[in-house]
Parts: structure tokens; C-alpha cells; sequence
């Protein structure tokens, strides 16, 4: 039984203030690709075939910004494996298709997979269970911010542990937000010049199901997980979705 099937078959209640699975499979059957990108374009009652190409043209954009910044730092960059953790519809699992010609696509939502899985592109596969084998690139770009971090840690050290030795990495996490966004549940707000935080986490059992949640990690639990699986040479990009505030983090396994 792999680490992701042990945890999202557990009731997300019994290790975090939120069923955030339940929010997701709701947010697929409604509006799944305005749930990955939250673009009124791409609310189910606005989609046709111009707005979906547009849609999956940003995934290509997204993975060849990826491609350029790690083969820049790193120049043997040539993945011919790559998981993408938080598929949802398969934005950037087409992309990493077509770059490494075999990728794996892991999401918790079946109606995301669902979607996910219609034209298929060749070297694509979708599963709601990690794969029990390594990969040469692990991507997960906007996922981790939306699950609680009692259940995202344990969750990046099974990813770690499937990335092979000299793999690399394409991370991104939400950190902190302003302290405009003091009122929306799920996370740790900056206060002040002194950088006192907060959290307002017990707010999140009175949501309704179905909202679209943000958490906010520890960057010390993240370094920890990340070097103790040899991803030591990392660097990190500030990413600020509107006042939620996080880092993009790429790196490389020591081989």
C-alpha cells in the first residue's frame, strides 16, 4: 500500500482540520478546469474548444519555463521520466509528456482523472495511487497549497522517495499570506514589522463543502524532508497569488 493510498483513504478528518478530498471530487464534478485555474474562462458554462486549447497551451508555457530555468542551471537536463503529483485534468501532464515521453499523473479527485484521461497524449498514464517506482523529474506546481500540511508532509517525502538518484524537482508552496487576507481560513498570516504570525486553521470546519482551501508549510519541515532525500542543491522563487505568498523551489538528488 503505497504512502498516498494510506493517507487519502483515511478520513481527512483524522489527520487535518479539513476533508479537503471531499472539496476537491466536488469542485471536478462542478468546475474542473476553473478549479486548476481560476480564470472565469475556464468555468464549465464558458468551455469550448478555443478556451481548452488555450487552457493546455498554459501548461506547455508553464513546462518549458521549467525546462529552460533547470537545463540553464543544469545543462545534462534530459528527464525521460517524469510525475506530476496533483494532476487534476492533466494541464502540465500533456507537456511533460511530450518532453519526456513517459509521465505519470497522480490525483486524489476520480472526476478530475476522468477528464484527465480524454485524449490521452502517448507516454501519459493517470492514477489516484503513486506509482511504486523512481522517476527522473517530479513536478507538483499549485497542489501542495491546497492540502492540509498534516497530511502534505508525509505526502512529499513518499514523492521524495521515488525521485532517482541525480532526478530533479519542481516544487511550489504557499508560505504566508498578507495580512489583507486575515479573514480566509487555512493558514499563517504575517503581522506587522516584526513578522509575528497567526493562524486562523480552525476556521476551516465552518466552510461549506466544496470551497477551494489554502495552506500555508513551514519552509524548515519542507528543507528537512528535502535534503534528508539528498535534494540539497535547491534554489527558491518568491510566487505571490494575490497577497498568498509561497516559493517555487527546483532542484537536483545528489546522483
Amino acid at each position: 500500500m503505497t504512502m498516498l493510498k494510506t493517507l487519502f483513504g483515511r478520513s481527512a478528518a483524522d489527520v487535518a482540520p479539513r476533508d479537503t478530498d471531499a472539496d476537491w471530487e466536488e469542485i471536478a464534478r462542478t468546475n474542473p478546469y476553473y478549479g486548476v485555474l481560476t480564470d472565469p474562462r475556464f468555468k464549465s458554462d464558458n468551455l469550448n474548444d478555443e478556451v481548452l486549447a488555450d487552457f493546455f497551451r498554459s501548461g506547455v508555457q508553464g513546462i518549458e519555463h521549467e525546462v529552460r530555468w533547470l537545463r540553464g542551471r543544469y545543462p545534462d537536463f534530459a528527464p525521460k521520466s517524469a510525475l506530476d503529483f496533483g494532476c487534476g485534468v492533466g494541464r502540465l501532464t500533456r507537456a511533460l509528456a511530450s518532453v519526456t515521453g513517459d509521465v505519470f499523473g497522480v490525483d486524489i479527485s476520480e472526476s478530475m482523472l476522468v477528464e484527465a484521461r480524454h485524449n490521452v497524449p502517448a507516454g501519459a498514464t493517470f492514477g489516484r495511487e503513486l506509482p511504486d517506482r523512481a522517476f527522473d523529474w517530479i513536478v507538483s506546481l499549485i497542489v501542495f497549497q491546497h492540502i492540509p500540511p498534516e497530511r502534505g508532509y508525509p505526502l512529499l517525502k513518499a514523492l521524495m522517495a521515488r525521485l532517482a538518484p541525480g532526478g530533479f524537482v519542481t516544487l511550489q508552496f504557499a508560505l504566508y499570506r498578507d495580512p489583507r487576507h486575515a479573514s480566509v481560513p487555512g493558514g499563517r498570516i504575517v503581522l506587522g514589522e516584526n513578522f509575528t504570525t497567526v493562524s486562523n486553521v480552525k476556521a476551516l470546519r465552518k466552510l461549506a463543502k466544496g470551497e477551494m482551501v489554502m495552506f500555508d508549510y513551514d519552509l524548515t519541515v519542507i528543507s528537512a524532508i528535502l535534503f534528508d532525500a539528498g535534494v540539497a542543491d535547491v534554489e527558491l522563487s518568491h510566487t505571490d497569488h494575490g497577497g498568498f505568498h509561497g516559493a517555487c523551489i527546483r532542484g537536483r538528488r545528489t546522483a
